[in-house]
């Protein structure tokens, strides 16, 4: 698709991996997200460049041919979402053209696992695991907002839909970077605060919520650049007492 109107590769993002033990697996996989309008629609492109050029060395031309665009079923959750069991309200957030203010951060469906299986894209062997993983997160954070919010905990601000599908989650955005890159780059927390502002935000999560994070680690905590933590991502959350899964839900 060279008609895409990238002009950078800083635009798009890449996962490589390039063995010199082993030709047959070096590779790099290529994606980009082109924006719709309300009336239009959000697509992921993505392909794979095979060999052994470094990114660095691969065109932007290169680029652009490689890029084939994902089936929105493969990634979107419809409106309304195919629960089995229950159903669920969605909050339906920027219906229009503009795009979310700068305090807003716009979560996309987590596609990783086409990085590493680009056959399912080029084959167009139906896979809908993945939107069906983002309508889960949707669930939870739709649940999340029936409470009061805690100033710990990642806030939802209702889903962005283009053509009747679900196409990103709108999430407060928090300031500084995750606790990971943060301690990282020689930076520290001031422990004892830090650790209780975190147990609070799980105690609000588990007894007040009635939700079970189950993926606390330092890539899921933001840290501002005051020190105080927010915990992010419900993308593995379940309700208390409820078995979790890692089949399509």
């Amino acid at each position: 698709m060279s008609d895409l109107p990238i002009t950078s590769k800083d635009q798009v993002e890449w996962v490589g991996i390039h063995n010199p033990e082993d030709p047959s697996i070096a590779w790099v996989s290529y994606s980009y997200w082109l924006l719709g309008s309300s009336r239009g629609n959000d697509i992921l492109y993505m392909g794979r460049i095979m060999g052994r050029t470094l990114p660095s060395e691969q065109s932007l031309q290169q680029i652009k041919e490689a890029l084939l665009p994902v089936p929105a079923d493969y990634i979107f959750p419809p409106l309304p979402i195919p629960w089995w069991r229950t159903r669920t309200i969605v909050t339906v957030a920027d219906d229009w053209d503009e795009e979310p203010s700068p305090d807003i951060h716009v979560k996309r469906p987590w596609v990783q696992k086409y990085y590493m299986m680009p056959e399912v894209l080029v084959s167009r062997v139906v896979d809908v695991q993945v939107a069906m993983w983002f309508a889960h997160e949707i669930k939870q954070l739709e649940h999340l907002a029936r409470f009061p919010p805690h100033p710990n905990l990642v806030r939802y601000h209702g889903c962005r839909v283009r053509k009747g599908r679900i196409t990103g989650a709108l999430l407060g955005r928090v300031p500084g970077k995750d606790l990971w890159t943060h301690l990282q780059a020689g930076k520290t927390v001031d422990k004892e605060p830090f650790l209780a502002a975190l147990a609070s935000a799980v105690d609000h999560l588990h007894n007040v919520v009635g939700l079970v994070h189950n993926d606390i680690h330092p890539g899921n905590i933001m840290v501002s650049p005051d020190g105080v933590p927010t915990l992010i991502d419900l993308g593995s959350a379940y309700p208390d007492g409820e078995q979790m899964s890692l089949e399509v839900p």
